[in-house]
């Protein structure tokens, strides 16, 4: 199996970081257009991005591992490059300090053999730029909780 890695510094504590990343709430403003599923392991989540005249593309996951502020791990259902539920995502966070963390990205699973090259490639790249957009959304918005839902 192949896999993509990529970490990203961010100047935000790692509670801020864990709630950009864990709260579909949060999740709407930078990953997808809709977001459904809160993270419990065995829980189901999909995503789903309205694509304009391409209609819309929903995929959907189980959450396989949560260790709160430290690690986050999904697998898709119904990933295209492997419809067998071995594409997996694999977010790992560290606090550098009170206001600096670090978010390591791993997407992996993916089939040997040139056949899934485009999938890696296409990977790296769609996750190298949520991780801009997710830095971009926390530096603007210092107050999280405020899109957090009241209960």
């Amino acid at each position: 199996m192949r896999e993509t890695k990529s970490e990203f510094t961010f100047d935000e504590p790692i509670e801020k970081l864990w709630s950009g990343v864990t709260v579909y709430e949060v999740l709407v403003h930078w990953l997808a257009d809709e977001v459904r599923g809160r993270p419990k392991v065995g829980g189901d989540f999909s995503w789903t991005w309205k694509l304009g005249l391409e209609g819309d593309f929903t995929t959907h996951g189980i959450y396989k591992k949560i260790e709160p502020f430290k690690e986050l791990v999904m697998e898709w259902k119904d990933h295209p490059a492997d419809p067998t539920g071995s594409i997996y995502l694999q977010l790992l966070f560290e606090s550098l300090g009170p206001n600096q963390s670090k978010l390591t990205i791993v997407n992996g699973g993916f089939p040997l053999g040139e056949g899934s090259d485009v999938w890696i490639d296409g990977a790296k790249e769609a996750w190298d730029g949520q991780a801009v957009q997710l830095k971009d959304f926390l530096k603007k918005n210092p107050d999280i909780t405020k899109f957090f839902k009241k209960s």
